[in-house]
């Protein structure tokens, strides 16, 4: 995989160097296709009519790969946020049948949100990273699912949420009024900025949180990075930043989850979130990493419960020493006063100690969890 150095066994990918990596099926003029279309000014931020017009942009990319309707033999899952508020909603679902009679009548859901935040004092919001950079991800996980010569065991749903942008709504809707029974949902994916590079510093991350509820998919995802150069998977806890976005609601139900993120970047909720802005050789490999996930996934014989956290992991404790490395190197830039600082430096010898000895205890983790989310709120 992408170790950070050669003594360190948590980092490296769990598989023989020899084996050849699969090959790269997204197609990143495809990828720059969609994140355009939707950040372009006819979408006007993607609220209001504008959301509608990018609800019905993606289900016409289902309807072309043939995916079948989710919602009653319609794409479209219409609601009102509350009775007094006239903002309506549209998820949007397609579905891919598996094909194993055993396995068929589980789900595995992929999702992205096509909501922003509009236009605001004549200044339009494009939203390239978010999240039409989750779009993408969705739409072209759907078509390589769709188009594979190999049918899925399990049935895969791909929903496009409205609304994340107000609480989570159409994710909170889609929970409280599901389609299919919500135990039959065995694995929830959702990705949300994965065109850039946290606190706009170039960096090789895509952080997926959710796997300290089911730890055996760390080295499922190192497996699907391989031959993948430009990223580098960082699983990481969810209680470090909480909950951001769609997987909230499933999360609350106890189904497992992913969330795939390169975190926030300057141009978050900015009118400078433009499609230009995107990383999109970053783009293409997390979204190749996705699909390849979702394809193993949907193949395998069985997947794992939802389980309480555990032991501390030494690849996470790794993952926090590069980000915090990363932010020490550039406390300057991103104006780190001198009280911060000194926490970064003194947690970083922790972490560097941690990782030396190839274990965390509980009490360090908490206590690198704490420092991070501090220096988090100082430069985010």
């Amino acid at each position: 995989m992408h170790a950070a150095d050669s003594d360190e066994p948590a980092a490296k990918a769990p598989i023989p160097k020899s084996a050849a990596a699969p090959p790269v099926l997204v197609d990143t003029k495809r990828v720059r296709a969609h994140v355009f279309e939707l950040a372009s000014a006819k979408y006007e931020g993607r609220k209001g009519k504008g959301a509608e017009l990018a609800a019905r942009y993606v289900a016409a990319e289902f309807q072309k790969l043939g995916l079948e309707p989710l919602f009653n033999k319609s794409y479209f899952q219409v609601f009102e946020k509350e009775p007094t508020d006239p903002m309506r909603g549209r998820n949007v679902g397609g579905v891919l049948r598996g094909g194993d009679r055993a396995l068929r009548d589980e789900w595995i859901v992929v999702s992205a949100h096509h909501d922003h935040l509009g236009v605001r004092d004549g200044r339009l919001y494009p939203g390239a990273d978010d999240d039409a950079s989750g779009i993408a991800m969705l739409v072209e996980t759907a078509r390589i699912a769709a188009t594979g010569r190999e049918k899925p065991k399990r049935s895969i749903m791909f929903i496009s949420f409205d609304l994340e942008e107000r609480g989570l709504y159409g994710s909170r809707f889609f929970v409280g009024d599901p389609p299919i029974p919500l135990d039959r949902v065995k694995l929830f994916i959702t990705a949300d900025l994965i065109g850039g590079s946290l606190a706009g510093i170039e960096n090789p991350y895509v952080f997926v949180m959710g796997v300290e509820h089911v730890p055996s998919f760390a080295p499922r995802l190192y497996d699907a990075a391989r031959g993948l150069d430009v990223i580098k998977v960082g699983a990481l806890g969810t209680d470090i930043v909480g909950v951001r976005s769609d997987y909230g609601p499933f999360r609350a139900r106890g189904i497992p989850y992913l969330f795939f993120s390169t975190g926030e970047n300057p141009r978050y909720h900015t009118p400078d979130d433009k499609p230009e802005t995107i990383d999109y050789a970053k783009l293409t490999a997390i979204i190749e990493l996705v699909s390849r996930f979702v394809e193993g996934a949907a193949r395998a014989d069985s997947l794992p419960p939802w389980t309480a956290p555990g032991t501390p992991r030494i690849d996470e404790a790794i993952v926090l020493r590069d980000i915090m490395k990363l932010l020490n190197d550039h406390k300057d830039m991103l104006k780190i006063k001198p009280f911060q600082a000194g926490l970064l430096a003194r947690e970083l010898d922790e972490l560097e100690g941690a990782v030396k000895r190839g274990s965390i205890t509980p009490a360090e983790r908490g206590r690198a969890v704490r420092v991070a989310q501090l220096i988090m709120i100082t430069v985010l």
